[in-house]
């Protein structure tokens, strides 16, 4: 085959995009198929959403590093959420009862000199599993590390990923460990400043940012509660806050996922984790979609399921005043259910 190209050109053919009736006449005809092509029927419907998109939405997928929380919810909404028997049939992450074994378990090495830790290859167990994150019965809890309230949010800031949230302190403020668990690291850490990374015996790591003391060393045994530093202003910071990231296998996530950061408590005792190609969609076992419809409101939204608004917009990253459109994609946790 030979074409013509004509200077100034950038295709040999002018593309059509699909139109949104175009694009539901085809989602109509494959549905009516014996054997509708699932993986087909994801991406349409993963476009026709794309669609609806404005232009400072759009943006987002030009940049070289794509924010997570959008990750996390094109990850969610792409494979759909597991089905309960999914998620009752999947693997609960093992209590560690010594978080530096590196043998077995998901963490490859126990670094004392590197904030981040290598994490050994992925496999089929861990394609959907739950994480228990507290254990009443061995005594293992849970704490907010400080009460501040919240002034930067997980996901994209200053043209860069925001990997954990930012919470308000004074210097010299206690900071205490999430859960129970041994401190692998505790230093100095380019933007970080003075940080601790604890891993913990639910299998989650947590670290501690932007502190102006360390109380604790690398090995030290920590309880949920227990004080590993206090807050400052060290590193790439611009006042006194913690830094607080939650990470599995080296993958930050969302602390409002599993925490209520309006209360400082839990949304649930248990996080489900669904692998994706590049990270791991997070959310509290229970949760559900809410798919906005013309007239929702966050105020309505918040009463039909029991919750607060600050709760729903926590767990979703979106603030009181976010519009919301019809056809977005809630995440919502019951509260019936642990």
């Amino acid at each position: 085959m030979t074409a013509l190209v004509m200077y100034g050109d950038q295709t040999l053919s002018e593309g059509e995009g699909l139109s949104a009736d175009r694009l539901d006449a085809m989602l109509d005809s494959l549905c009516a198929l014996p054997d509708p092509p699932a993986d087909l029927l994801r991406d349409l419907a993963l476009y026709k959403r794309i669609h609806t998109m404005n232009e400072e939405q759009l943006v987002l997928f030009e940049l070289d590093v794509v924010p997570y929380a959008l990750v996390n919810e094109i990850n969610l909404y792409t494979a759909q959420m597991p089905t309960q028997a999914d998620v009752d049939g999947s693997e609960l992450l093992a209590w560690s009862s010594d978080p530096r074994a590196t043998t077995c378990g998901p963490y490859a090495d126990w670094n004392t000199l590197h904030v981040h830790s290598a994490v050994p290859a992925n496999s089929a167990t861990d394609s959907l599993l739950m994480v228990r994150l507290v254990h009443p019965e061995q005594f293992c809890g849970f704490q907010m590390p400080v009460k501040g309230v919240l002034t930067s949010r997980f996901g994209w800031r200053d043209g860069r990923p925001h990997n954990g949230v930012d919470l308000d302190l004074q210097v010299w403020d206690p900071v205490t460990s999430a859960f129970p668990g041994v401190v692998r690291f505790a230093g100095v850490q380019g933007g970080y400043g003075r940080v601790v990374a604890v891993r913990h015996y639910n299998g989650l790591e947590t670290y501690y940012a932007h502190l102006h003391r360390l109380k604790v060393k690398s090995g030290d045994v920590v309880d949920a509660g227990d004080v590993i530093g206090l807050g400052g202003s060290s590193g790439h910071s611009s006042g006194s806050h913690l830094h607080f990231e939650v990470r599995y296998r080296g993958v930050p996530m969302d602390p409002a996922r599993l925490i209520d950061l309006s209360n400082g408590e839990l949304h649930t005792d248990t996080l489900v984790l669904k692998r994706t190609r590049a990270s791991y969609a997070a959310y509290p076992k229970g949760t559900r979609f809410h798919t906005v419809t013309k007239g929702d409101h966050l105020y309505a939204i918040a009463d039909q399921y029991g919750i607060s608004v600050q709760a729903l917009c926590d767990l979703n990253g979106i603030s009181r005043r976010s519009i919301l459109k019809v056809g977005q994609q809630l995440l919502v946790a019951d509260l019936g259910r642990h």
